[in-house]
């Protein structure tokens, strides 16, 4: 529950031959995870079965190709063989694959050449569209004379006049046809003695030159016709292949379910990556097992598999502690939360898994600064209305709403009412010096806990020197304890005991004398850096628990939003005050709500897990079998 399931390392020596349906076993087993062969690697130098890999992989491959143009989704729900398939077998799908492909490659060239000819048909009918008021042959406009010059093209509107007016001083003409957007589509007709000329004045005029396709060679009405014409057959030509592709998708559809399934019952081998090693006939694969799965795992595999099969196990040694993956078990209602947790990391195989401790710390917190009941209501109801993938925020949600309605309670507010029922333990602004004393000592409490988790890990991992030496180990716990001892005998009494002292400077001796044992620099260096990480001790310490101050300001800061909307609402009329209400309680809700939320991760991430949490573990990924994961790998 608090920490990563144990898990064993486990060696299986079995035959090569056996190897297909060993990876089908293993990967419906669900609980085997490969890891890297390391010094079994120079004694069995072979990859086995490269030639079953290469045919999955290119049937694989094929596969995705032909579900994705097809647009298939094949139904696995049918039970995956029991038998993993030969290499003849799988050859012979990848064959009847690699055909099928082939057949729905060339439906997918034809269609992406219907549809580059449909956009180059649409493209020709909204230039057209410019030309339509035109009463004359439009090849007309795209032939070469020998005297005359004609150009088409845009120019903005606001240039008309003057370009008008300057082409007419060297004996050209400007027909506007149309206007689309601030620009004008026009013709310029002239002498070509004259065109050097003009070339500088359109220059000047922004003007941009359109050349006439060739299909532009007849009176606008009858291209027009043409082209409709010419989408038309296009368009017909588009549905019968379209018709002719839902017919393939109908004819294909159960046996690429099938052959889904087998590759199912194939993708063991796989997954096996470079778990896998063999010399001559035999094969040796190795991984991660949580222990109380070894015994169901040596019957599958004893039952399963037609030769011998030895399985080996045995604890994780002290060296390999960073390798082995951490198997986290949560509930459903936990998930969201260790989704949290993954944000900033995943746990060692050693460390505390701190989802539980977060999910406390996080609720709690979120209630205090939080704290109403018709607010923690709304919380609660909102997310039954989320949609889709959102609903798996679903318990943090619901958890956090309810946190808002017990301290709503123990405050006596509801939607900002401070007045229509008492409160259980106090109002916020009628203590507030109360109100930052509880937060203080609830983040004193965060600390030491956070501290203690670090000196557990600390030992797990044998790192007995750190645990007891170094700023966030005993040492240092004590630092912090003579800091606040200190402090409350100096708030209480003006000064402070010599007890308090002692432990002060012997705990900051011990810590900075292990920083410079661990430093390997010059001296001069050397004392440079240990006072100064000193000193950023003593005041990470004091700075990281004022910051648990901000609970009890958000909390104050919530009841004062309340009343700044009340007031603004009682300057209004009976409609106005109501709606006011309602919209200032809205505003709380969505705009504070998101701030705490922030802030609540601020102090578990920054206060809390850099303590105590490492989250450089990886995580534990077993063999399965996946639909999914068959046909979204990228190969």
């Amino acid at each position: 529950m608090f920490t990563p399931a144990p898990m064993y390392h486990v060696g299986i020596s079995l035959l090569s031959e056996d190897l297909t349906q060993a990876g089908l076993l293993l990967a419906r087993f669900g609980y085997f995870a490969p890891a890297p062969l390391k010094e079994e690697a120079a004694h069995l130098p072979e990859t086995p079965q490269q030639s079953y890999a290469d045919s999955f992989e290119s049937a694989r491959s094929h596969l995705q190709k032909i579900l994705a143009f097809l647009k298939i989704q094949p139904d696995t729900r049918q039970q995956i063989p029991e038998q993993a398939p030969s290499l003849k077998e799988l050859q012979a799908l990848e064959a009847w694959l690699a055909e099928t492909w082939q057949q729905c490659s060339a439906c997918a060239e034809s269609a992406r050449h219907y549809e580059e000819k449909l956009a180059d048909v649409q493209n020709l009918e909204k230039l057209l569209y410019s030309y339509q008021n035109l009463d004359i042959d439009l090849g007309m406009l795209r032939r070469d004379y020998r005297f005359l010059n004609i150009l088409t093209g845009t120019i903005p509107q606001e240039n008309r006049t003057r370009l008008r007016e300057a082409i007419a001083m060297i004996g050209y003409t400007l027909t506007e046809i149309s206007r689309h957007q601030g620009l004008l589509h026009v013709v310029i007709a002239g002498l070509k003695e004259k065109e050097p000329s003009l070339a500088t004045v359109l220059k000047a005029a922004d003007f941009h030159a359109l050349a006439l396709p060739e299909e532009f060679s007849d009176h606008p009405s009858k291209v027009a016709h043409h082209l409709q014409e010419q989408e038309r057959r296009i368009l017909q030509e588009q549905r019968h292949l379209h018709r002719e592709i839902e017919e393939k998708a109908r004819t294909y559809d159960e046996r690429l379910s099938q052959a889904t399934r087998t590759l199912l019952a194939a993708s063991g081998l796989s997954q096996f990556g470079p778990s896998l090693r063999s010399r001559g006939g035999l094969a040796h694969i190795s991984g991660w097992i949580p222990t109380h799965q070894i015994d169901p795992l040596k019957t599958a595999l004893e039952q399963g598999l037609s030769g011998p099969v030895i399985v080996e196990h045995r604890q994780p040694e002290t060296t390999e502690q960073q390798h082995v993956p951490s198997c986290l078990q949560h509930s459903a209602w936990l998930q969201p939360f260790a989704a949290l947790v993954r944000n900033f990391g995943i746990p060692r195989y050693s460390e505390i898994d701190p989802t539980w401790f977060f999910a406390i710390s996080f609720v709690t917190m979120f209630g205090m600064m939080f704290g109403d009941i018709g607010h923690g209501a709304v919380i609660f109801l909102t997310p039954w209305l989320l949609p889709g993938k959102l609903r798996m925020i679903r318990p943090v949600m619901m958890a956090a709403g309810l946190s808002s309605m017990l301290f709503g309670i123990l405050y006596g507010s509801i939607f900002g009412y401070e007045h229509l029922f008492p409160a259980v333990w106090i109002a916020p602004l009628s203590d507030p010096v109360l109100m930052l004393k509880v937060a203080f000592f609830w983040g004193v409490g965060f600390i030491l806990m956070a501290s203690l988790l670090t000196i557990r890990n600390n030992l797990v991992e044998n790192r007995f020197a750190q645990a007891l030496f170094d700023s966030q180990g005993v040492a240092g716990l004590g630092l912090y304890l003579s800091i606040l001892f200190s402090g409350w005998q100096w708030l209480e009494q003006g000064s402070v005991g010599v007890l308090q002292r002692t432990l002060f400077l012997g705990s900051l001796a011990v810590v900075l004398g292990y920083k410079w044992k661990e430093q390997e620099a010059p001296p001069g260096e050397r004392l440079l850096v240990v006072v100064i990480e000193g000193f950023e001790t003593f005041m990470n310490y004091v700075s990281n628990t004022l910051s648990f101050l901000r609970v009890a300001a958000f909390g104050l800061n919530h009841v004062a939003l309340a009343i700044a909307v009340f007031a603004l609402a009682d300057m209004l009329g009976t409609t106005g005050h109501w709606i006011t209400v309602v919209l200032g309680n809205l505003f709380i809700l969505v705009l504070e709500g998101a701030i705490v939320v922030i802030q609540v991760l601020r102090l578990e991430y920054y206060e809390g897990f850099s303590r105590f949490f490492r989250g450089d573990g990886h995580e534990f990924r077993p063999m399965r079998l996946s639909a999914s994961d068959l046909l979204n790998t990228k190969t």
